[in-house]
């Protein structure tokens, strides 16, 4: 292996939140409840922001309307933020709530729900002490108990991966955790080998078509490191390898080829020993342009760099390469990192003002051999791509993402399916008083088809207090859902998810 767990302690590079004495801006100690308790009352479009009102619910036996697909049985997971609200105490940015991980499980002609908050060493000792003890991505706690390590605040609320019989809830500033298929409850931290403990990984890894798994960890501290990992369709590390990287910061997704690792690497910039939380020890650098760093697969130490213009982006779709080594990839990008400092904060307190036009539009990048890149930014609306689970790496035509609809009541409304070979658009709008989140794509069985499949995702209706589980032809999505499963109560809205046919 090119890094070991002594090597990266020795770096000091320990995850910025963890490394960092926070003071405050933005406190706890003022609490937001109430303003959010008066603005939910007046638009119910903030009903996705509400803490659930128990720590485990469930619903049997939904009522579907429609025709669900026979062939279409497994389990879908998903994972979000969902604990906002806890000894009297209200989070100041939706990236802080505590996960809720949830199944729905889809088979013998029934749809079935079972969510529970994911009881991590963190909420076990708030819950104990019957206070918040600990300050997290961008809210404050006073007299917050000390930060040992990243996984004393891990919440394990980004999303969720099934690999190699396991099922992990996955964070991104410490360890995924192991979790319990069939109950949901938390197990335990998982270690990718011995010595490997806590060490920062991805909430997006990649899965080649192979079962092959490509990964990363950022670790911010006195020298800002990338973490590389290679594990093998079994579940076994291969190799892992530390890559400095000055003027670094947060980063949340990167793509593969069949050949190498791709990381768009924003100029939003940590700058160390500013006492403050996480994301506000981030300053926009516009003047640093942003880099894209590629890795090669077989060989971690095997690496080169390019130049592109400033923009900020969470979610890539896919990337792939021609035979002469030009690289493609996309992403969903915007301006600058607005999102993240402001929108996503003041829906915490209800304020929807602005949260809408700061997401990203969808953008292609490629990278010459020669060492030029260009980017070409599109003025469509789009975050929460998906491609076909057998063409991650390699050239794919179709791309699903949310996208914009003509309405003023909310951003993301629409599905799209995007024919990249010719351009063409097929979209389905959800309508007045809905809130679409990710959907993912499922292969139906023994297909050569790129698009032979299902879309498998939630929608939040606030206009009627509950939210579903719908299921779309891939093939023609504008022709909305083939069916939805429908709860009897609302979700709180989350980030992502996974589909497994059959047991994990």
């Amino acid at each position: 292996m090119a890094m070991q767990r002594r090597d990266f302690l020795k770096s000091s590079a320990v995850l910025g939140v963890a490394s960092l004495a926070p003071r405050i801006a933005y406190s706890i100690s003022e609490d937001w409840s109430a303003e959010f308790a008066s603005a939910l009352r007046q638009d119910p479009r903030l009903l996705g922001w509400k803490t659930p009102a128990s720590d485990a619910f469930a619903a049997a036996a939904l009522r579907i309307e429609g025709a669900w697909p026979g062939a279409l049985e497994g389990t879908f997971w998903r994972n979000g933020p969902a604990v906002h609200d806890r000894h009297g105490l209200r989070y100041q940015h939706w990236f802080d709530g505590d996960g809720l991980l949830q199944a729905f499980r889809i088979g013998a002609g029934r749809v079935d729900h079972h969510a529970r908050v994911l009881k991590t060493p963190k909420l076990r000792a708030e819950d104990e002490a019957a206070r918040r003890l600990y300050s997290g991505f961008g809210t404050h706690v006073p007299d917050g108990a000390r930060l040992r390590k990243p996984d004393d605040v891990n919440t394990a609320n980004i999303s969720v991966l099934a690999h190699h019989g396991e099922l992990l809830a996955l964070w991104e500033g410490g360890s995924a955790s192991r979790v319990d298929p069939e109950s949901l409850r938390w197990q335990g931290f998982k270690s990718w080998g011995q010595g490997f403990e806590g060490v920062p990984f991805t909430a997006h890894p990649k899965v080649d078509p192979d079962g092959t798994l490509w990964a990363f960890g950022y670790a911010l501290g006195a020298q800002h490191q990338l973490v590389l990992y290679h594990i093998s369709p079994k579940g076994a590390l291969v190799k892992t390898a530390l890559v400095p990287i000055s003027d670094f910061g947060m980063l949340h997704d990167f793509v593969i080829t069949d050949k190498h690792l791709v990381f768009m690497i924003p100029p939003l910039v940590m700058e160390m020993g500013m006492e403050t939380s996480f994301i506000d020890s981030h300053r926009w650098r516009p003047e640093l342009g942003s880099r894209v760093l590629v890795v090669a697969k077989d060989n971690f130490e095997d690496r080169r760099w390019y130049e592109l213009p400033p923009a900020f982006g969470f979610h890539h779709g896919n990337a792939w390469e021609e035979a002469d080594g030009t690289i493609h990839f996309d992403q969903c990008l915007d301006d600058d990192a607005s999102l993240v400092f402001d929108a996503l904060r003041n829906v915490m307190r209800g304020h929807l003002d602005g949260f809408g036009a700061a997401f990203g539009r969808y953008a292609r990048m490629r990278l010459l051999p020669s060492g030029g890149a260009s980017m070409d930014i599109t003025v469509d609306g789009a975050d929460f791509p998906q491609i076909s689970p057998s063409h991650v790496g390699l050239r794919n035509r179709y791309l699903y993402h949310l996208g914009v609809a003509d309405s003023e009541d909310w951003y993301l409304r629409s599905l799209v399916k995007r024919d990249l070979d010719n351009d063409r658009l097929q979209t389905f709008d959800f309508g007045t008083g809905k809130i679409p989140e990710e959907h993912v794509f499922v292969p139906r069985q023994a297909s050569e088809q790129e698009d032979a499949g299902w879309l498998v995702g939630t929608v939040l209706d606030y206009q009627h207090g509950i939210s579903g589980l719908n299921v779309f032809n891939a093939q023609h999505i504008e022709d909305g859902p083939l069916a939805t499963a429908w709860l009897p109560y609302p979700l709180p809205l989350g980030f992502h998810g996974c589909f497994r046919s059959g047991l994990v």
